[in-house]
């Protein structure tokens, strides 16, 4: 019965989720329940189909431990081919089939439940077998916000604050001397002299996987910008010169090679160039990009600087 009121609570959360408005801060707090919720309630469905038949609750819990098992190990093999190009294609058939196994999992519990002939002990082990498939519901629920793979339309997103900022550092350009702005301070300049909003500086990626954390661990980014700009590059340079590229966070960060990072999209690294071009490059491409004109990209100087603000 508590399986069931803790499932029945969770349901409630679930479809409050997705028809009532929320602030943002309510969704990862409500995500966070109701897989709690989920999971408290699993245990306490196990605990009591435990003490009706042992053999069912055993393999019922073999059933249900199968997916996140498989997802851990497909996890684990995929450390090992992480940069082969059917990295991502393992990644999704790995967690896809984890969820074919876990809808499964529904029919078979019924068939063990019926088939099991537990006579006056029926009713119970129905009720037992309802609070675990609503726990598992609600845990699977959570489980795939939390570790299902994400889309690459959060690169496209991100592609597209870079670009905007780029159009702002090119009026910012026309308006002055021909110069781009101060590396020191491009982010406060951007922001005072063109019509741009402060949420162009954080990654959509950044803000999306925030979303994903699991409880309060681990502590998701706080920063107010995810963009650094090249300082060795000016409105005459190469058009392949890097302009504007992504970073760990920071506020008017400019450098080069060493401040860019692939780990906002796994592997990946937006990157604006001075014709006003975005791309998305992998880590493995980082050294071939052009940091500065006549200069050995894998030795460019590299001007770390950091605001006071």
């Amino acid at each position: 019965m508590a399986s069931i009121v803790l499932g029945a609570l969770g349901l409630a959360v679930f479809a409050w989720r997705l028809l009532a408005y929320r602030p943002w801060w309510s969704e990862y707090l409500a995500r966070n329940i109701v897989g709690l919720l989920g999971i408290v309630g699993l245990v306490l469905g196990h605990v009591a189909l435990a003490r009706i038949s042992r053999r069912i609750a055993t393999i019922t819990l073999l059933v249900v431990l199968s997916p996140p098992v498989l997802f851990l190990c497909s996890f684990l093999l995929l450390l090992l081919v992480r940069n082969s190009a059917g990295y991502h294609f393992l990644q999704r058939c790995g967690f896809y089939l984890a969820i074919a196994l876990l809808v499964l999992m529904f029919p078979v519990l019924a068939t063990r439940e019926w088939r099991s002939r537990l006579g006056c002990k029926s009713r119970s082990g129905t009720l037992a077998t309802l609070g675990i498939v609503m726990g598992t519901l609600l845990a699977g629920s959570w489980w795939m916000e939390t570790c299902g793979p994400v889309s690459t339309a959060m690169r496209m997103a991100c592609a597209i604050n870079l670009k905007r900022l780029g159009d702002a550092m090119e009026t910012y350009a026309n308006d002055k001397p021909g110069n781009y702005t101060d590396p020191n301070q491009w982010c406060d300049l951007l922001l005072q002299h063109t019509h741009i909003d402060a949420d162009l500086f954080l990654c959509p990626q950044v803000k999306w996987e925030w979303r994903r954390q699991v409880l309060p661990f681990p502590i998701p980014k706080n920063e107010k910008c995810y963009y650094a700009m090249n300082p060795d590059c000016e409105p005459n340079s190469p058009k392949d010169t890097v302009l504007l590229f992504e970073i760990d966070g920071g506020w008017n960060k400019s450098g080069g090679l060493k401040l860019m990072t692939a780990e906002n999209h796994r592997g990946y690294g937006s990157v604006l160039f001075n014709d006003g071009r975005v791309e998305c490059v992998h880590r493995r491409q980082f050294r071939k990009l052009k940091w500065s004109a006549g200069a050995d990209n894998s030795t460019s100087t590299e001007h770390e600087t950091n605001s006071t603000k």
